[in-house]
């Protein structure tokens, strides 16, 4: 389990580069844990020639999205936690810790998953509808 919380998706400590030069010693997929990316825009996926909106109308449109959450993915992680556009600092404290109570709980009756943990975090926010539905869960919910 990795937790970021900071700026962005954690660019400044992991490139997506380095992220995408990951490799085992026998060239198979590493094994990377469950990510929490507790930034703005964390989990946002861009077309990269949807970037420039002054070449909108005259660029078609070919969707193969990029992010950090993709290059976590493609590299192995099981599942990634992030926030699709900006959102403010203390609803998102207010969710990860509403989000780490619930998937840490001791409660041996009942395995919580990540995103049913994402799910119960999104009541701790006061703003439900703009911070509360930001963040998401790509991948395998573990």
């Amino acid at each position: 389990f990795f937790l970021y919380c900071g700026h962005g998706g954690g660019q400044s400590c992991f490139s997506r580069k380095q992220v995408e030069r990951l490799s085992s010693s026998e060239n198979k997929q590493p094994s990377l844990s469950t990510l929490v990316l507790m930034g703005c825009s964390s989990a946002k996926l861009v077309a990269p020639n949807r970037r420039d909106l002054a070449r909108f109308r005259k660029v078609p449109i070919h969707y193969e999205p990029e992010g950090i959450a993709l290059s976590y993915l493609c590299k192995g992680a099981p599942c990634v936690v992030g926030n699709l556009w900006d959102v403010t600092d203390r609803d998102i404290d207010r969710f990860c810790a509403k989000f780490l109570t619930e998937f840490f709980r001791q409660d041996e009756a009942e395995n919580v998953s990540v995103a049913a943990s994402v799910a119960r975090g999104r009541a701790a926010c006061k703003l439900k509808y703009l911070v509360g539905l930001a963040p998401v869960c790509y991948g395998v919910p573990v």
